[in-house]
Order: structure tokens, then C-alpha cells, then sequence
């Protein structure tokens, strides 16, 4: 009787564990095109010439290297913002993880990285810079790896692989290529 009960439990909770991360995922997809548009400053900017080194910058972040030795003044004009360093990494200090339900705090630094990869990926469509098509589900992966190593709890880590599945669906969904905005998803409540 005893081990039928513990069956049941473990059956409920695992059952529990699955309907969350799902419905994380299904509320995620359109989040994430809004959470990473950049700044209007930044996506108005006009293309003036045949790429700043964005596609380098981003590679080296999607690589896990640092990136900052990437970052120079006329890539910082096309930001329109100073990235900063944290964890050992460049980030947009202005970025967030975004998202309908809460995110572990331990998330932010990896969010942060991601949304100045996305950046990155922008002013290299805008300034005529070839993106190869895998390079932004690299710096989903990236992203996620991250996530993934700050967690201590199995919740946590469930969290992280629902956001990579979210984020990573949405870059599917949008050619692989620039993050694009999409204002006919800001009638969503989030």
C-alpha cells in the first residue's frame, strides 16, 4: 500500500514538473521577441556601411569567451549603449531576463549576455554583415549552459531548459537570422 501511495506521488509530482515546464514554454515564445527589442535609437539607426565586427563579437560571446575585446567605439555607436563585463563575459547592462513567470535571480548575468548577443545580431543585419544561420541558436545554447550551471536545485534546472526550448523555438520561428519585432504580440499581457 505504502509503495502504490509513493507511486502515485512520484507519478503526480513528475506529472506537475512536465505541465509547468510546458506551459513556461508555450507562454515564452512570444515574450521573447519582445524582450529583445533593442532601444528605438538603436533599431532606427540607418545601415551607413558593410558591418562594425558584430558577427565577431557575438561568435566570441557564443563561444563563451569574453567578447569585450570585440566591442570597439563604432560598434558601441551602433549599440547605442556601453556593454559591460560581468562573469566574465559582455553583457547589455541594461538587459533582463523577461518573461511571463518569475526566473530564478541566478538567471540574470546569462539573460544579460544573451540580450547583447541579440543586439549584436541586429546591428549586424542593419549594417549588411552576413549571420551565419547557426550562430544565433548558439547564443540560445550559451544562454541556457548558463542558466543550467547557476542552478543548485532540480527545479532550477527544469526552469532552464524550458526557457532554452522557448527561446530556442522563437529563433526557429524567426529564420534563425536577426531578432525581429513583432508589435502584433504586445496585445499579450506580458
Amino acid at each position: 500500500m505504502t509503495r502504490t501511495l509513493n507511486r502515485t506521488r512520484s507519478s503526480r509530482s513528475a506529472s506537475i514538473v512536465v505541465a509547468a515546464g510546458a506551459a513556461l514554454t508555450v507562454a515564452m515564445v512570444p515574450m521573447v521577441a519582445a524582450a529583445a527589442t533593442p532601444p528605438p535609437e538603436v533599431q532606427d539607426a540607418p545601415a551607413v556601411r558593410s558591418g562594425v565586427g558584430a558577427v565577431a563579437a557575438a561568435e566570441a560571446l557564443a563561444a563563451g569567451e569574453s567578447g569585450a575585446s570585440y566591442i570597439s567605439g563604432e560598434l558601441v555607436d551602433e549599440l547605442g549603449y556601453t556593454p559591460q563585463v560581468e562573469d566574465g563575459l559582455a553583457m547589455n547592462p541594461q538587459g533582463d531576463c523577461s518573461s511571463p513567470v518569475t526566473l530564478p535571480a541566478s538567471f540574470e548575468p546569462a539573460c544579460r549576455t544573451h540580450d547583447l548577443g541579440y543586439d549584436l545580431l541586429r546591428v549586424a543585419d542593419r549594417t549588411g554583415e552576413h549571420i551565419p544561420s547557426e550562430l544565433r541558436s548558439h547564443l540560445d545554447r550559451q544562454m541556457a549552459d548558463r542558466m543550467r550551471a547557476s542552478c543548485d536545485t532540480a527545479g532550477c534546472k527544469a526552469m532552464s531548459v524550458a526557457a532554452h526550448v522557448g527561446v530556442g523555438l522563437n529563433t526557429t520561428r524567426q529564420g534563425n537570422g536577426a531578432p525581429v519585432s513583432e508589435p502584433w504580440l504586445e496585445w499579450l499581457p506580458w
